[in-house]
């Protein structure tokens, strides 16, 4: 290893480690720790919600990996700058290419290092984590507490709309006070509702199932339209005492899912069952889905490669500022940057999967964009 990159590795390593642990803390604040104390105050005993908080920590951590490295690049060349020591390597011939080809290495290292970490520790974790929530939930949950979930078409149309306003009956797995809504797909008739069913409550008869439901004392509301007119012709309604669910007027979803619904979080899967899960969905025609997870799949390589991306540009960043070596400009600038990338990121996340752009451009977007300015201003910075 030469004397530079040893100098440089020096001044990367410390500011590396502070920011890791400084926006480490910053984004378990912001996403876990309000969830944390809900669940303290719901009454949930300490250790599980220390568990849950361990398991949480792998996912900030694939988070924070790329911001670390942007404030080490920030600090360690913003000081070398103010130190005026810059000018001493490049009068040595040591060009800033050069002198960042160890700051992109260690981007390529941290970048590895999180795709693997977000691959094979985070899925597993998160797993747990939501298992945790959910059971915790089904013994927490207040019997009056409402619930409500669309369920969509293919084209992300709504199909169905469940609401249960009185919460469930965890002794007799069922759910109380049950709205189902089902809306039309015909043309000229689009949104329109064409029935709806309620009852006093729905008992799942295989909690794995979403069809499996028996509905108790309730009624099913049919809409009859002219075909003509989209006007409403007729009004039916059928009173049951005990009715099985119906294609048309399911719940859509397992008992399971209703109250454990964050399991479905794509980082609970790894790259390979996520492809896995994203080709069933094709080959079953769920192309609303597949496009959804199919951003989610390359975001599992563009979230970690942001690393090196990051490294460059808070290299060049350090170089071009005198006064980046100053450690509060430093975290201020660092954070303006991130917020930027993520706000980006998130749109392009959000058009991608509703079709606006191919997923695979949607994820990598703010990566490509991110390594055009870090080469701009690494040009500006060897000049």
């Amino acid at each position: 290893m030469k004397l530079i990159d040893r100098l440089l590795l020096k001044d990367l390593i410390s500011p590396f480690l502070t920011g890791l642990a400084m926006f480490t803390v910053l984004v378990f604040a912001v996403a876990f720790l309000p969830q944390a104390t809900d669940m303290l105050l719901q009454g949930a005993g300490i250790a599980v919600v220390s568990k849950l908080v361990l398991l949480s920590m792998p996912e900030v951590i694939t988070q924070t990996l790329p911001m670390a490295l942007l404030l080490a690049g920030l600090l360690g060349f913003g000081r070398l700058s103010g130190d005026s020591e810059t000018i001493a390597i490049f009068a040595a011939g040591i060009s800033f290419p050069r002198a960042a080809r160890t700051v992109a290495l260690a981007g390529v290292v941290v970048s590895v290092l999180a795709f693997l970490w977000n691959d094979l520790v985070v899925p597993p974790c998160k797993r747990e984590f939501a298992s945790i929530r959910q059971n915790i939930a089904a013994k927490m949950l207040k019997s009056d507490r409402p619930l409500d979930y669309p369920i969509r078409r293919n084209d992300n149309s709504i199909d169905k709309y469940v609401t249960v306003s009185h919460g469930y009956d965890a002794k007799t797995k069922a759910l109380k006070g049950v709205t189902i809504i089902q809306f039309s797909a015909g043309k000229g008739r689009a949104g329109m509702i064409e029935a709806e069913l309620h009852c006093e409550r729905a008992t799942a008869r295989d909690l794995k199932s979403i069809t499996d439901w028996t509905y108790f004392n309730g009624w099913i509301t049919q809409y009859l339209y002219d075909a003509n007119s989209s006007t409403i012709e007729s009004v039916s309604v059928t009173q049951f005492k005990e009715l099985k669910s119906t294609p048309q007027l399911a719940m859509g979803m397992s008992y399971e899912e209703v109250l454990g619904s964050e399991i479905t979080d794509p980082n609970a899967r790894n790259f390979v069952q996520l492809r896995r899960e994203l080709e069933n969905d094709r080959k079953h025609g769920r192309l609303q889905d597949a496009r959804g997870k199919e951003v989610n799949l390359y975001g599992k390589i563009a979230l970690p490669l942001a690393g090196m991306v990051f490294g460059i540009l808070g290299a060049a960043l350090g170089c071009n500022t005198r006064r980046g070596g100053n450690r509060t400009v430093g975290f201020g600038m660092a954070i303006f940057i991130v917020f930027l990338y993520y706000v980006f990121y998130r749109s392009m996340w959000v058009i991608g999967q509703n079709g606006g752009m191919p997923p695979i451009l949607a994820s990598f977007l703010a990566d490509i964009i991110g390594a055009v300015v870090a080469l701009y201003l690494a040009f500006n910075a060897s000049r």
